[in-house]
């Protein structure tokens, strides 16, 4: 089981759920919470069923609340083996192993927690499908040979992190997965590869008991001999595991069998070579899955890190490289409709609407904000009402004398005026003076939310002022004057700010036009 919603049978050794039976399989207790869609387990809304196996169903789900919120796959234990505490150690155990490990190609843990007497996991949830739903058909339909490979690689990067992950004290924790299969590898519409579920794990300083003589844990078809003989297991049993998993997905057929028979064919090392179903099958190919499936242990890969380099290897032989998109495309042509509208309602169901968010988040104190010269609308501060004033100076580029615009009451010119006075500055009309600077200016700036700007010693050259006037002039027609004059030698020349208006504009058009 997995949370990508790949559907697994319950493992071999493990009682089916819901039997009702007595003896060593749990009962349902009157009164064991049932989940349903739309319920809140801890900080997660449950969304819809995407998986359930043995012991465990996951369901897609997302935090409560708004803002910024991914979709996450949470695992929860069946009622009926939540009342049993050997169970409940061992969804503990799978959870601290799996967090122990951090690795682009694990499926990452993000916390543990119980709802009453719902025990549950809350797993990362990828966008995708697993490798045995890729394989899905009326029959098993291998993978083109690079991209089985490339998978089977980044597979192998994964588990050699979980085997060589430590504890807090650096000390081996002696991490086997015990059940790498198709349904365990997870690849994503981008192509990227995440092993996952570490229920039947093994680890040091687990809390539920051992396995007992003559219990197999893991799927038939990918245990090695030696598990099959009670011998027990190491990281090897997982390099078994995927040489299985790489011939399923370049050949379509399971190297073993299914069934009782198997078990006699995994002992013996009995299996059709790749190259006897398939005569152009590459022996670089069928010699890194004829070590990984060697009988003795110690013939075969010792870490997947060694697995892993020779799939890199022939991948570089190739005549063209095998990158996550050419996987990626693979997942997306192969998803069946039912899993793209999931995937589609999942990747949806985090989105927020910026507005939203920024009605929600920005502070009462960003409205009153210092007033820059592109701050658009600025509420006017508290005690500064309209004064009725004459005029605005605005000196216009060039070297002449400065331009009047009248009729200024507290409100910005209206640019036709602007234009008109600077027109009339090219003209024998007699323009008004520039009030002077005088100390009443200095203490309605200090009154103002206009950060006061500093003092410039030389006087700038009458080009360098703008055609646009600060948004500072929106809020009080008296310190038009005073902003300009002090603003001054900050000021880009007029044509420099149009420009990037223009510029701007031009944006916004294509943005919204081909968005």
């Amino acid at each position: 089981m997995d949370p990508s919603g790949a559907r697994s049978r319950p493992l071999s050794g493990e009682p089916k759920p819901g039997r009702g039976e007595t003896g060593s399989h749990p009962i349902v207790e009157p009164g064991s919470p049932r989940v349903q869609a739309h319920q809140l387990v801890g900080r997660y809304r449950l969304l819809f069923p995407i998986a359930a196996g043995g012991m465990a169903e996951v369901w897609a789900a997302k935090p409560d609340g708004g803002g910024f919120a991914r979709a996450v796959a949470v695992k929860l234990v069946r009622p009926e083996f939540a009342v049993d505490a050997e169970y409940a150690r061992m969804f503990i155990d799978e959870a601290v192993v799996a967090s122990a490990i951090r690795h682009p190609n694990i499926c990452e843990t993000y916390e543990l927690g119980r709802e009453e007497k719902l025990l549950f996991m809350v797993l990362e949830w990828v966008a995708g499908d697993s490798l045995s739903g890729l394989l899905r058909g009326t029959e098993l339909n291998p993978l083109p040979l690079e991209i089985a490979a490339r998978v089977c690689a980044e597979a192998c990067a994964g588990l050699h992190a979980a085997h060589e992950a430590n504890d807090a004290d650096g000390n081996s924790l002696g991490i086997v997965h015990r059940d790498v299969s198709p349904p365990n590898i997870l690849v994503s519409v981008h192509g990227h590869v995440k092993v996952s579920d570490f229920g039947i794990a093994k680890a040091r300083n687990q809390l539920h008991s051992r396995t007992r003589t003559g219990e197999i844990k893991g799927k038939l078809a990918y245990i090695p001999p030696e598990q099959v003989l009670g011998q027990g297991v190491d990281r090897r049993a997982d390099i078994y595991a995927m040489g299985c998993v790489l011939y399923v997905s370049t050949l379509g057929l399971r190297p073993f069998g299914g069934g009782v028979h198997a078990v006699g064919n995994i002992v013996r090392g009995n299996y059709r070579k790749p190259r006897d179903l398939q005569s152009d099958y590459p022996e670089e190919l069928q010699h890194i899955i004829g070590r990984a499936l060697a009988v003795d242990r110690e013939a075969r890969y010792q870490t997947a890190e060694e697995m892993r380099y020779e799939l890199e290897q022939w991948l570089l032989t190739r005549p063209l490289p095998t990158k996550h998109g050419d996987v990626g495309r693979l997942v997306r042509e192969r998803l069946s409709d039912e899993r793209k509208k999931m995937i589609d309602v999942l990747i949806n169901a985090g989105r927020t609407i910026p507005e939203a968010l920024a009605k929600r988040y920005l502070a009462q104190a960003d409205k009153n904000a210092t007033p820059t010269a592109t701050s658009g609308i600025v509420l006017q501060p508290k005690g500064l009402g309209p004064k009725k004033v004459d005029a605005i100076t605005v000196r216009p580029p060039s070297k002449q004398s400065p331009a009047v615009v009248p009729g200024a009451e507290g409100m910005l010119a209206p640019a036709s005026s602007v234009v008109a006075a600077w027109r009339s500055s090219s003209t024998n009309e007699a323009p008004a003076p520039p009030r002077r600077y005088a100390e009443e200016d200095e203490t309605l700036l200090r009154q103002s939310t206009v950060a006061p700007v500093a003092r410039a010693a030389p006087a700038a050259s009458a080009s360098e002022v703008p055609t646009v006037l600060p948004a500072a002039a929106m809020i009080q027609p008296e310190l038009t004057e005073l902003v300009i004059r002090r603003m001054r030698p900050r000021l880009a020349p007029a044509w420099v700010l149009a420009l990037v208006v223009l510029v701007l504009s031009a944006l916004v058009w294509f943005a919204v036009n081909h968005g």
